[in-house]
């Protein structure tokens, strides 16, 4: 009996963008515009209320002034991370996998070695 074995293994890589300050009445007059009045508002305004933040800037362009449209994009449009934690330092989760060969596997491989020896 043959068995075909496998090593699978994961790594986690965590990385952040810097920290960006925002004005939330900035948001204020913007479309959709920030209606809440917290912190918590304002993380569900950025992400529930706004779906792309490229197209909230274009949206946006005339209302939002320069330092919150560069903020915006280094955010998320095209952010730039810093490796916070990477476990490939560390340590992996790995395990195996472990599959019988079956007939019909058996039988392909029989016939592509007989094609090759002729």
């Amino acid at each position: 009996m043959k068995i075909k074995i496998q090593k699978i293994e994961t790594y986690t890589i965590t990385h952040a963008t810097e920290e960006f300050e925002f004005d939330i009445n900035e948001f204020r007059h913007c479309t959709p515009a920030f209606i809440g009045n917290t912190h918590k508002d304002f993380m569900d305004y950025m992400t529930n209320d706004i779906e792309n933040i490229k197209d909230f800037i274009n949206d946006n362009n005339d209302v939002l002034n320069t330092s919150i449209i560069k903020s915006l994009y280094l955010l998320d449009v095209d952010p730039m991370f810093n490796v916070i934690e990477d476990s490939r330092n560390d340590y992996e989760d790995s395990w195996f996998t472990m599959n019988p060969v079956t007939l019909s596997e058996k039988k392909v491989k029989n016939i592509e070695e007989e094609k090759i020896i002729k």
